[in-house]
């Protein structure tokens, strides 16, 4: 992908909101597997989730900021540079939504090992 491809708000909010996610999630694994769980690991859950379902659907908030500017080209009439444009829109479109899914899946099975983990400890504090 050429770098004009990060010049999108949204692909920006995507990688800022994934980095967040994705240090979280380490940060509480590696806490939770070396001191064991607190409070506050058990609020953060609800939180994550919520912060890794916006991933796709900034995605999907991209794909229609390209199809827009592809149906604005298309508009414009049928020149080279409208041309140029309707692909640059649709190229956008694909790429903010691919994005969101390859960022969001490996969270969502990140935040479900930590989910377990959590099980485990609170099954083995129980015993």
């Amino acid at each position: 992908m050429e770098l004009q491809s990060f010049d999108n708000v949204v692909v920006w909010a995507i990688l800022i909101l994934a980095l967040f996610v994705y240090y979280k999630l380490s940060l509480f694994i590696v806490v939770l597997r070396s001191q064991g769980s607190s409070a506050q690991d058990q609020q953060w859950i609800e939180t994550l989730r919520c912060l890794i379902n916006a991933l796709p659907l900034l995605g999907l908030l991209g794909t229609i900021m390209g199809l827009l500017q592809s149906f604005f080209a298309m508009s414009q009439g049928g020149s080279l540079s409208a041309s140029s444009v309707l692909t640059q829109g649709i190229a956008n479109a694909l790429w903010t939504t691919q994005l969101g899914l390859v960022l969001a899946v490996p969270a969502w099975l990140l935040l479900s090992y930590f989910n377990n983990l959590l099980v485990k400890e609170s099954l083995a504090n129980a015993r």
